[in-house]
């Protein structure tokens, strides 16, 4: 026998295809959002980790510009962000490890990136001790001492420099690459105008104090050109977000004179007008590049937010989006599943019902209708199904059969009181001319003298009473009762000899041992009968 498959589950199978599908496209969605969420993480990371060695450019700047202004004796001829060489290295020192960590949380891409310029500030150390282990003279000749330091810091710088170049190169968005490319130009130019400074300070405090020789100018021109070039660069950049901070650092820059001074200085080719110089650079932390820098990063950490938060915006909504697109499938497939399932489930009951008690009750109730009385159908409750589908189909065609079978219940019960009607007719019209004919037989038996004559006489009297047992069979079958009653109790040896009459061997029945019973008068004739028929 095969195994039954419930239709729920038949239901479940077909439709867990489709929804294995949803589920996969969903899920390569979610993946796909989350995937681009992180791409985007990468990205932010990648630019605000910038912002990192921007910091460690800006104290190694101040370090190195305090050192070798220090060793000069001109420490304090120049407005510097930090108040002594302790303070200076401490300041570095903080901006390293908050850079370090700040990378070891972003991941190995960012640790990678910026791996090589992490190990050359290994070389800090050293050029440190030159510094703190100097007894010498500061004056503004000592520039064996303060030129090889200034050196040193200025290679580290490069680094870092190269770094952000890479991080730049690797990052999507416009908006965050202008801006690591801003504040990396700003990094340089400060770095580019200390050394600026530096080759105008040497041949300033060296030798005829003039700026007059070929390598000098050559030197001085070319640091020159590239101040001129990044602040052209920034005001070509400084578009969109960074319009309002680049058109800041324009007019402070435009303030503090330093490019028309220096420019003046190269093409006189004479005296180096070293107090004026520092003056143009004695700004605070949040005037020209320094404050172009600041507002730059300010910037570039807003769009990297945005950028996050639209991005796990997005992420949210397609995980919302594909929760509420399996629900929706999972609940439409349990819903259609239950209008299926229900309406078949009821069906099955009152169909087994209908076919296990309320028809066979009902065409027994019409079989059952007494003689005399009209057949009626009787009230049957159909088979209801709330549905507008095949199943409703179903139990209207169980309604039919439940009708139809009534109606042939109906037909077979008219066709038996029809027969039966017959059997009591014939039995009747039997029962007469039996009867009368037992009558003139027992006439002749009376007045007839000869022997042989008389046994034919009973023998025929026995056939007749058997054919009155016939016709009452008759009458038993249609169900009326037999007309021979008595009315007083009737021995038992009495109905059992009448059975005997109304058989055709009654010689080879013998009756004896019987008990002196009496039978009612009303049951003698039915008993009788019966006995007639066993014997």
């Amino acid at each position: 026998m095969a195994r039954r498959i419930p239709i729920r589950r038949k239901l479940a199978a077909a439709l867990a295809i489709p929804i294995a599908a949803l589920l996969v496209v969903a899920g390569l969605e979610v993946l796909q959002s989350t995937s681009d969420a992180n791409e985007v993480k990468e990205q932010t990371d990648l630019a605000t980790a910038s912002i990192g060695p921007s910091g460690i450019i800006n104290s190694l700047q101040n370090e190195r510009n305090y050192a070798s202004l220090w060793l000069l004796g001109f420490e304090r001829a120049v407005q510097l962000p930090v108040e002594n060489f302790d303070e200076a290295k401490q300041a570095t020192d903080d901006a390293i490890a908050s850079f370090r960590a700040d990378i070891e949380r972003k991941g190995r891409e960012v640790e990678a990136t910026y791996a090589s310029a992490l190990e050359a500030l290994d070389g800090l150390t050293e050029l440190r001790q030159q510094v703190d282990t100097y007894e010498g003279e500061r004056t503004p000749s000592n520039t064996d001492q303060s030129d090889p330091n200034f050196v040193g810091y200025t290679e580290m710088v490069a680094g870092l420099f190269d770094a952000n170049t890479q991080v730049a190169l690797a990052i999507d968005d416009p908006v965050l690459r202008r801006g690591v490319e801003l504040t990396d130009l700003a990094s340089r130019q400060t770095d580019v105008i200390a050394r600026t400074i530096r080759s105008l300070l040497l041949p300033g405090v060296t030798g005829n104090a003039l700026l007059d020789t070929p390598p000098e100018l050559a030197e001085a021109s070319g640091l020159f050109s590239q101040v001129v070039d990044n602040e052209s660069q920034v005001q070509s950049l400084g578009a969109g977000v960074y319009g309002p901070p680049a058109r800041r650092l324009k007019e402070d820059n435009e303030a503090t004179g330093f490019i028309p001074l220096v420019q003046k200085t190269i093409d006189d080719a004479g005296e180096v007008p070293l107090n004026g110089i520092l003056e143009t650079v004695d700004v605070d932390q949040d005037t020209a590049w320094y404050g172009f820098r600041h507002r730059v990063e300010d910037i570039l950490l807003d769009r990297a937010g945005d950028l996050n938060a639209a991005a796990d915006r997005t992420r949210i909504w397609f995980i919302v989006l594909a929760a509420v697109a399996v629900a929706v499938a999972v609940g439409v497939t349990w819903l259609v599943s239950r209008s299926i399932t229900r309406p078949l489930r009821s069906l099955t009951r009152q169909a087994t019902v209908m076919a296990d008690h309320r028809l066979p009750e009902a065409v027994l109730d019409i079989l059952d209708t007494p003689l005399g009385e009209d057949v009626e159908v009787p009230e049957v409750d159909p088979v209801a199904v709330h549905t507008r589908d095949e199943v409703s189909d179903v139990a209207e065609a169980l309604n039919t059969v439940q009708d139809s079978a009534l109606d042939l219940a109906v037909e077979q019960a008219v066709l038996r009181r029809n027969i039966a009607d017959s059997f009591v007719y014939l039995g009747r019209r039997n029962q007469n001319l039996l009867g009368r004919q037992l009558d003139f037989i027992t006439e002749l038996e009376t007045n007839e003298t000869n022997p042989d004559t008389l046994s034919n006489l009973f023998r025929l009297d026995h056939l007749a009473t058997r054919m009155r047992r016939n016709a009452e069979s008759l009458l038993v079958l249609a169900g009326v009762e037999p007309p021979r009653k008595w009315a007083a109790p009737v021995r038992l040896t009495d109905v059992i000899r009448a059975a005997l009459g109304e058989v055709e061997d009654y010689q080879r029945v013998t009756v004896r041992g019987v008990e002196p019973a009496t039978i009612v008068g009303a049951a003698a004739a039915d008993l009788a009968h019966l006995l007639a028929e066993l014997i």
